[in-house]
Parts: C-alpha cells; structure tokens; sequence
C-alpha cells in the first residue's frame, strides 16, 4: 500500500498535477465517475462522489473492493456482472463495439436419431445460463481447432482418453465462421471465429447426466427446450437449420 496515501490525495483533491495523477484520473473518467471542472475534476454525479469517498475509504482501512473478480460461482454480485453491465451500456452506443478479446472456437455438431426424430448433443452451461453445442475454445497447446475439439470431448463428455480417429470421425462443415458478440459467459464483447465439424462414427458411449442431453430440431428452432431453459442460436446463425438437416 506505498501508493496508497498518493492515491488518496488524489482521490481527495482530483488534480491531475502528476503523471500518476494523470493516469489515475483518467481511469476515473473512462469509468465515468469524474468529469473535467476547470483545471481539475470533480464527480460526475452525487453517486460517483460516494463511491470516490468509498475508494478513500476502503484505503484507509487497507483493503481492496471485496469483488473475486475470477470466481463465477460467487453469490450475489460477480465480477462479470459489471463487466456485463458495462459493455452492454458500450454496446448500446456503439454501431461497431471493438472488441475486448478474440478467441477461436471449435463446434461439435453430435447428431442422431431419436424415434422420429433428429436430435443434437447438447450441455447445459449454467455459467452462460443456456444450452451450449459440445466444444469450447482452442488453447494454446492445441495443433488446430480439431484436436482442440476432440480435447474439448475428452473434457466436457468426461472420456477417460482423447477420442482419436480410431473412436470418432470429424468432418469440417464450415471454417472461420465470425461473429462479435457479448460472451454469455464473461460478459465482454467478444470476436469469435468459430470452425464446425461433424462428429460421425462414434465408437464410445456418450454418459447422458442432469447437464447432457439429446435437443431436438424442434427445440433449437424454438431456441428453448421442453422444460424452458434457453439454447444457444449458434447453429442457426452459423449454419442454418436445413445444413444440419442434410447431415
């Protein structure tokens, strides 16, 4: 806390007559919680003034905001909440959002056939609060964005190995598909490229939990399944519904 009585000057006087000053203040602003008055600043409205005194007061007590800005199964208020909230407000005056990250993804399309019916594997993410296809984002040590979804399998469908060419089959069905959209999960305005593969020839069991279960087309189109819990839209954008009807 060596900076903390600087901070706290600033914080009290908001002048911006140090490069750290500077610096701070300008975070301030791009949170919207000062504005210029003259040759300084001062709050942007009554409730930003109590959350600078709040900023003062938290350092001297010596602690820091008591949000676990990691932890997505926190009660209450999360730290993606506000990340929410905020690019949602960016999003709502912005034609074209930058965004805050770029992430390559991989997409399992797991079909098969139920009665008379088509039906797609599917997981429920309670952390993005819908039904997700399986797959995920590709990591670093992934060669390419299948061996990222056979990774993604191994994980996600609890498989006690890698699914290699020997246990299923993938077929690239569309490459670099992109979108840029507010990430269900984090909350940040997100550019996706997303690769989709057809996964065929399964030669192992597919564990079906509370969290795993077979969709049907009809329940995509509704984009909500039987019991009302949402489904993600990612095959209709990406695909559309008769591309996996020929599958």
């Amino acid at each position: 806390m060596s900076e903390a009585p600087d901070l706290d000057d600033i914080l009290q006087s908001l002048e911006a007559n140090t490069p750290y000053a500077r610096g701070a203040l300008d975070v301030l602003r791009l949170l919207g919680l000062v504005r210029p008055a003259g040759g300084k600043f001062e709050p942007a409205d009554e409730v930003a003034g109590m959350l600078i005194d709040s900023l003062r007061a938290h350092l001297a007590d010596g602690v820091a905001v008591g949000i676990d800005w990691g932890d997505l199964d926190a009660e209450g208020f999360r730290g993606v909440d506000l990340l929410r909230a905020i690019e949602a407000a960016r999003v709502e005056r912005v034609d074209e959002p930058t965004p805050g990250r770029i992430v390559q993804v991989t997409q399992g399309i797991i079909k098969a056939r139920r009665g008379d019916r088509d039906v797609y594997l599917m997981q429920f993410d309670a952390h993005a609060g819908r039904y997700q296809p399986v797959g995920g984002k590709k990591d670093p040590g992934d060669a390419d964005t299948a061996e990222a979804l056979r990774r993604e399998m191994m994980e996600e469908l609890g498989l006690d190995s890698l699914p290699g060419p020997d246990r299923c089959t993938l077929t690239l069905v569309k490459a670099g598909w992109r979108t840029t959209t507010i990430s269900a999960t984090y909350g940040i305005v997100t550019a996706y490229a997303m690769d989709f593969y057809h996964v065929d020839d399964l030669r192992f069991d597919i564990p079906i939990d509370a969290d795993t279960h077979w969709i049907s087309r009809e329940e995509i189109a509704a984009e909500r399944t039987a019991d009302g819990r949402p489904i993600s839209t990612v095959y209709q954008e990406a695909l559309g519904l008769e591309a996996l009807d020929a599958l």
